[in-house]
């Protein structure tokens, strides 16, 4: 019998004005291990962030993932154990419902002997949690560009410089509804072309490590003019942020807040926690490098 252990980083996308494609992935981990059983019961036991949020037998999204392949290939095994050690919230916007679909995935996948390769497992986690971005950035690790098209996934790595995050994410739980009712489904055009036309220079600036760069050409005009004001406190943040020596701010899905800095990087997360704690919002912070990894996989054999 064998057993699987899965270890998957947390991914921010929307990066600034480059809206969709973009995934970043970031160390912060969720650790999946799966294992066979010999007889036919499924036990999944969850530790960590969120434990209990989702059911614990087939509507959690890693068995769901694990079907998905077996139904796919049409085979199956007995019984399974799934235990889940989670470091990621639900409600910061940083893909953990896409990380448990990976991981089970790719565990069926190491179950029924690897009959699918990388290329063909990036495409099936894509289409089936249809966020490609994700996915892209959770299996590769750093910095990549994801789209689907016409239900073929195209992506690529990107090159990024060594940067030490300090993130900011609010309790999406307290503000999704009106997070998603303030997107408009229409924009400008004007807006969308100065859009565009940031994001070459944003993927320059990750690239070279350039924060004046990035400050320069951080500021999205579709999505952020309307998620800042249902966050209270949004902008007090980005100003304790510079005072506390940010060097640059992105705003990313879901109203995370990314700072860029050379030093006093704790200094910084608390100091805008405080000031969006002190308007009201409820929120997680974190100091994080950028994961270049990406997925995990370790394989053994028991019994």
């Amino acid at each position: 019998m064998r057993r699987i252990k899965i270890t998957l980083p947390a991914t921010i996308t929307d990066l600034g004005p480059a809206l969709g494609g973009l995934g970043l992935a970031v160390g912060l981990y969720t650790t999946i291990e799966i294992s066979e059983r010999s007889d036919d019961n499924l036990h999944v036991e969850t530790e960590g962030e969120d434990a209990g949020r989702y059911s614990v037998g087939l509507r959690h999204p890693v068995v769901l993932g694990l079907m998905r392949v077996f139904q796919m290939l049409e085979k199956t095994v007995l019984g399974l154990n799934v235990r889940i050690e989670n470091q990621i919230p639900h409600s910061a916007g940083l893909g953990v419902e896409a990380i448990y679909m990976v991981a089970g995935i790719v565990g069926a996948n190491n179950l029924l002997g690897t009959p699918f390769n990388r290329s063909q497992i990036l495409e099936i986690c894509a289409q089936e949690t249809s966020r490609p971005n994700q996915v892209t950035a959770a299996i590769l690790g750093g910095l990549t560009a994801a789209v689907l098209d016409n239900g073929k996934l195209v992506y690529r790595s990107l090159p990024v410089e060594t940067f030490q995050l300090v993130i900011v994410a609010p309790d999406l739980d307290e503000y999704a509804e009106a997070l998603r009712d303030a997107v408009p489904e229409r924009v400008l055009l004007r807006d969308a072309a100065a859009n565009l036309a940031r994001v070459p220079l944003l993927l320059d600036a990750l690239r070279s490590g350039d924060v004046h760069l990035l400050d320069q050409v951080a500021d999205d005009r579709l999505y952020a003019p309307h998620i800042r004001e249902q966050l209270p406190g949004f902008h007090e943040a980005v100003a304790a942020a510079r005072r506390a020596g940010a060097k640059s701010l992105l705003l990313a899905r879901g109203g995370i807040l990314i700072a860029f800095a050379e030093r006093d990087h704790r200094q910084i997360a608390q100091a805008m926690q405080t000031a969006l704690q002190d308007a009201g919002s409820t929120v997680h912070y974190w100091t994080l490098p950028i994961d270049r990894q990406g997925i995990v996989i370790s394989v053994a054999q028991t019994g």
